[in-house]
């Protein structure tokens, strides 16, 4: 929870760039650049290891390398669908420079497409409640069939049904 709420904040620093409000701060862009990709580097981190951990926690025994695969290829997948959702979002904003001098009208509305990339996915942090269990991890999360990580999930009941 902290370390979304914490990237959360961190891209909100992007809007605060495409603003020019860090120069009106007196703090030079490729300082201001440099300080928040670090960061944000660093919590994005912070957030992967416990996807992990759950995940190796529901795993069937034996099957850990498989089910961090499936974590590494549903990361990738959905920063794929993110490229293109955000080019399609630039698209519908008007942001469409192709590097001749004097654009820079090209780039009003990129703030705006900031601002909606980085608040859209800060939504996920109302679900943490019902999409991460209330256990340590250390705690054994699988204790019906513990050859099943799906045993007892809503979609296993709704089949049954």
């Amino acid at each position: 929870l902290m370390s979304n709420l914490l990237v959360t904040v961190l891209s909100l620093l992007d809007v605060v760039l495409f603003l020019r409000l860090n120069v009106s701060a007196g703090v030079p862009d490729s300082l201001f650049v440099l300080g928040s990709s670090v960061c944000s580097v660093a919590v994005r981190q912070w957030q992967w290891m416990p996807g992990v951990v759950i995940m190796s926690q529901l795993c069937p025994t034996g099957m850990e390398a498989t089910m961090f695969a499936m974590l590494a290829g549903c990361a990738n997948v959905g920063s794929q669908i993110a490229d293109y959702f955000g080019a399609f979002m630039l698209d519908r904003l008007g942001v469409h420079p192709f590097g001749a001098s004097g654009e820079s009208r090209q780039f009003d509305n990129l703030w705006k497409a900031s601002l909606i990339s980085t608040l859209l996915p800060s939504v996920t942090i109302a679900l943490i409640p019902l999409l991460v269990p209330d256990a340590r991890q250390t705690d054994k999360l699988l204790m019906r069939d513990a050859a099943s990580a799906t045993s007892g999930s809503l979609y296993s009941r709704c089949r049954r049904r």
